[in-house]
């Protein structure tokens, strides 16, 4: 009986020890859950922040008072049916816009609220230009061509409830006519432009 006692009161160490390891691996693995999610969600952020700024950059860059004369100069060029230098610093600055789209620098909603408008109505209005232009290079602008499709997807379904996601001749003609006396007001008075986000 002396011998059941002793065997009864004894402590399995090893048992012991597999549970204190169960339980330690428990802790690791939630920890590295958490740690991972934590980075997953700060990296998130990083890539929102960087977008936005990029966006706000482009932004300052389309409203500056340099470009604010291009724009003018290369709308009155295409109202004139008569492209200048000045229509290709328009494009390329879309084209631009559009490659960093599509290597995943800016967000689609982002570029299409801020941007989608004068980039469609430019890209339409310049569309005899561009075929003429790629008969020396036949890659001008595809950064910008292929964009458009998606971003006018986004057009269409967020904002044009007439399902007339594309502008109109008399619209583009009326955007165009607007932006060539853009030049003559002043940033600080040009109401149509919109705000960053």
């Amino acid at each position: 009986m002396t011998r059941q006692l002793r065997v009864a009161g004894k402590i399995d160490w090893a048992a012991l020890a597999a549970i204190v390891a169960s339980i330690a691996a428990l802790a690791a693995t939630a920890t590295s859950i958490l740690t991972f999610r934590y980075l997953r969600e700060e990296a998130t952020h990083v890539q929102l922040t960087t977008r936005l700024d990029s966006l706000w950059h482009l932004d300052a860059q389309w409203t500056s008072g340099d470009m604010a004369d291009t724009r003018s100069a290369a709308a009155a060029a295409l109202l004139d049916a008569h492209p200048t230098p000045d229509v290709d610093a328009v494009l390329d600055f879309f084209d631009n816009i559009a490659l960093l789209l599509q290597r995943g620098a800016l967000d689609e909603e982002m570029v299409w609220h801020q941007f989608y408008w004068p980039m469609a109505n430019y890209w339409l209005a310049s569309q005899d230009y561009v075929r003429r232009a790629r008969r020396d290079d036949p890659v001008l602008w595809q950064d910008l061509e292929g964009a458009l499709p998606r971003l006018t997807a986004i057009e269409a379904r967020r904002r044009r409830s007439d399902g007339q996601a594309i502008p109109t001749p008399a619209q583009i003609r009326d955007f165009l006519t607007a932006e060539s006396d853009a030049s003559e007001c002043s940033e600080d008075d040009d109401e149509a432009r919109r705000t960053p986000l």
